[in-house]
């Protein structure tokens, strides 16, 4: 997939962080920060090359086909924003801010990939974090998008909360049942 091969053998965790940033760069090649996908229209990888441009949910849908592609565990994450308002009146509030990334589980632990910039939550200690502990951790990276940098709910499995991304197009929330199952039990 996109010129990415399974690799042959276990990776350490420095090759892994090695392949998963020459992913994130490959697709910031191809596709960077620019007009995404309309809404209502399919958004898999093939449709973001073709289209060369997209936003953040487009790009972390991508992520996600690549590195399971490429053997990884994956979660598609999306970030809800806090902004002094409680879980449901931000998740159903329009216009909210939010943002989507993937995890993929390394050797050490889960990894959030994040999909506007080219950066990955890797602390100058070298520890993988996974999206829970960014915000709350920013201060141990290195070039961290201030974006980054306010509090949110990370929310595993949920692609869209309209319905507008992927048919049959219903208004109802779209998700990953068995990776936001276990995000409401974790809880």
């Amino acid at each position: 997939m996109l010129g990415f091969q399974r690799p042959a053998a276990q990776l350490s965790f420095e090759e892994e962080i090695r392949l998963i940033r020459a992913v994130q760069a490959e697709i910031f090649r191809r596709a960077p920060l620019g007009e995404g996908i309309p809404e209502f229209e399919a958004r898999e990888p093939a449709d973001l090359m073709r289209i060369g441009s997209g936003l953040c949910y487009d790009r972390s849908r991508t992520f996600d086909q690549i590195f399971s592609h490429l053997g990884f565990e994956t979660r598609h994450v999306y970030l809800l924003y806090k902004d002094n308002r409680s879980f449901l009146h931000a998740l159903f509030r329009y216009r909210q801010p939010s943002h989507a990334v993937t995890e993929v589980r390394t050797s050490r632990g889960w990894l959030f990939v994040d999909s506007n910039t080219p950066w990955i939550a890797v602390t100058r200690k070298g520890e993988p974090v996974n999206a829970d502990d960014v915000w709350q951790r920013f201060g141990e990276f290195e070039d961290a998008p201030e974006y980054l940098s306010h509090p949110w709910w990370a929310i595993r499995g949920l692609y869209s909360r309209k319905g507008q991304f992927y048919a049959p197009y219903i208004p109802f929330p779209q998700l990953n049942w068995p990776d936001f199952s276990a995000w409401l039990v974790k809880g």
